[in-house]
């Protein structure tokens, strides 16, 4: 990982806020400023300008971290969901959504999108119905992208090996 300061530094001349780009993520990252400025764009729209309600996204993002065992991904989510106030039942019942009593049918059904983005990179013709009911077109084209920003994601921090950042704690 860069230093702090040097990702810090690298970050703010990509416009990626000194709070971010010091995190554990970009200081592996900024390695590569284009690949930095290409995720910190997607991230930047879906996260931060997403039409995407933040529960549904976050759901998503749970169980990408979760089916990636991606200890970056699902604690830093983890600490996310609960500002947002998603109760942990929620937040933990993406290990085993089966046996989670709490979510309604469409949770249910961002689960089976996350866990169909993550095996196949497509989702199911019923999956994609159930959710249409739910959301508008442009929500359901950000539910595919951040679930597929998030397997990357996943991706890279469990091949760099990044260490959580020390405000986050880890598995619950």
């Amino acid at each position: 990982m860069l230093s702090v300061e040097e990702s810090a530094r690298l970050g703010s001349e990509l416009g990626i806020p000194d709070w971010l780009a010091s995190a554990n993520i970009f200081r592996g990252l900024l390695h590569s400023q284009s690949g930095a400025a290409a995720v910190w764009g997607v991230l930047d729209s879906l996260f931060f300008h997403g039409k995407l309600p933040p529960r549904a996204r976050e759901l998503v993002i749970l169980r990408i971290g979760w089916r990636a065992h991606s200890e970056y991904v699902f604690c830093n989510h983890v600490r996310i969901s609960r500002e947002i106030a998603i109760p942990d039942a929620e937040i933990l019942g993406v290990r085993e959504p089966e046996r989670c009593t709490e979510y309604s049918a469409t949770d249910r059904r961002l689960i089976d999108l996350a866990d169909e983005i993550y095996d196949t990179a497509r989702v199911a013709p019923a999956t994609w119905a159930a959710l249409e009911a739910a959301f508008t077109p442009e929500e359901m084209v950000e539910l595919v992208l951040v679930a597929g920003l998030w397997r990357a994601i996943a991706g890279f921090v469990n091949t760099a090996g990044t260490p959580l950042d020390s405000d986050t704690p880890s598995w619950p």
